[in-house]
């Protein structure tokens, strides 16, 4: 077939001869003189013939419609997926936005102490105020162990204030009892030592959350002071401290903490009190 097709553009300017040969009669053979001209064209007539019937049934019939609803599928399937992702994505970003304000709303409004006040504290006929804290208030000589009774007859006295400030900073935020804050902050750089203000028992020392390295001391007479933001702390519950003992460094830990500082409270008899009152000024 291809050596005829060949042979014809060849001798496409000339005559060619074609022999029809019956393999059952071979007398009955005969032949056919074409110009080759004539068969290029009648090719080429039936190659664009062919397409145009070939279009024509494609958009004139349900295969098209067939074909093109595969199409629209795959494109619709497509669209979905995306649309799918970008939903998403979406909530993902809106899952973000809630966490964030959150986060600013925690940061704003809670108050920066472990403690919780009631917010009616009602006299009633003896005179005693009602209060409530996070741990049972202890007299600090009973916190001690007989081997710490000896070296402890300072705690049978009332706390010695005023005091010295904690840590070598400066003060950047006063108490605020009405806002919440229940204690004072004081600036330092990252790791400064902060010590005890007064002697007394260490009541609590553990890492949290809000406030990193937080400790608690018990003094007599019913002070309590709390000491919050520590990046490493030196003493553990139970130990007793001396007024100036080094109790561990400052530094920006904790969620509720927006830079390097000492957060300091005094409480009496579960009543926060001014630190300020208590601190050489």
């Amino acid at each position: 077939m291809w050596e005829f097709i060949k042979k014809i553009f060849s001798e496409r300017e000339g005559d060619v001869t074609v022999v029809v040969l019956d393999d059952q009669n071979p007398d009955g053979s005969s032949s056919f003189k074409l110009a080759a001209q004539d068969v290029i064209k009648v090719t080429l007539f039936v190659v664009i013939l062919s397409v145009l019937i070939t279009t024509i049934i494609f958009f004139a019939t349900p295969l098209g419609s067939l074909y093109q609803q595969q199409q629209d599928a795959s494109i619709r399937n497509e669209a979905i997926a995306i649309s799918q992702r970008l939903n998403t994505l979406q909530d993902s970003l809106e899952a973000r936005d809630r966490q964030l304000t959150d986060l600013k709303h925690v940061l704003q409004t809670v108050p920066d102490t472990t403690f919780n006040v009631s917010s009616t504290m009602n006299q009633g006929n003896s005179g005693e105020v009602d209060f409530e804290t996070d741990f049972p208030f202890l007299n600090a000589y009973e916190m001690l162990s007989q081997d710490q009774i000896i070296f402890s007859e300072s705690l049978e006295r009332a706390p010695d204030f005023p005091a010295n400030l904690p840590v070598d900073g400066t003060l950047s935020q006063n108490f605020d009892a009405g806002k919440g804050h229940f204690g004072i902050d004081i600036a330092a750089a990252t790791n400064t030592s902060f010590t005890s203000i007064a002697d007394g028992v260490v009541a609590y020392a553990e890492w949290t959350i809000n406030y990193g390295y937080v400790i608690h001391l018990q003094h007599n007479n019913g002070v309590t002071s709390v000491y919050k933001h520590g990046s490493s702390l030196l003493k553990q519950q139970g130990d007793y401290v001396l007024k100036g003992d080094v109790l561990g460094t400052v530094a920006d830990t904790g969620v509720l903490s927006s830079g390097s500082h000492l957060h300091l409270e005094i409480w009496k008899n579960g009543i926060p009190q001014n630190p300020v009152m208590y601190l050489n000024n």
